[in-house]
């Protein structure tokens, strides 16, 4: 069973209110926490390419990866540069964006486009899972602002 309890707690300080900016509550407001905990593992023993055939369950997980990319900004320390690379390509994925091939010299970012080409072909919910997952780790390692 994956645990995800960080970003739990998180959802919920959001959903009470008790926590972040308004952007951020808002963000929570509506996810059923339960259906999410029930869908996040379904999709965590689902391989990279299966799909949710529910629709409720995917919504779910959309809804549940946006307030993590919200979560995210409210972290007390900035993520190091490979915790924002998986952030930055399970992103696109999970918006279903293209990403543009870097000229030649730009390094970073022919770092960036490689690391989204081994994962561009996932399915949307399973980039979601991947990012609410490593938003969990970010939130247990560096912890969240309040404000």
């Amino acid at each position: 069973m994956s645990d995800i309890t960080p970003f739990i707690t998180a959802l919920e300080a959001a959903q009470k209110k008790e926590k972040f900016t308004s952007e951020v509550q808002e963000a929570a407001a509506g996810i059923d926490i339960e259906a999410l905990k029930a869908v996040y593992e379904k999709v965590s023993e689902q391989g990279e390419f299966e799909k949710l055939d529910d629709a409720a369950e995917a919504e779910t997980l959309r809804k549940a990866f946006e307030f993590a990319a919200k979560a995210v900004m409210m972290l007390k320390t900035s993520p190091g540069l490979m915790e924002k690379k998986d952030l930055y390509i399970y992103f696109k994925v999970g918006k279903g964006e293209v990403m543009e091939k870097p000229g030649m010299f730009d390094i970073q970012k022919k770092q960036l486009f490689g690391a989204w080409e081994k994962v561009k072909d996932y399915s949307q919910v399973k980039a979601h899972q991947l990012y609410i997952g490593h938003v969990n780790t970010l939130i247990s390692k560096y912890g969240t602002r309040d404000e």
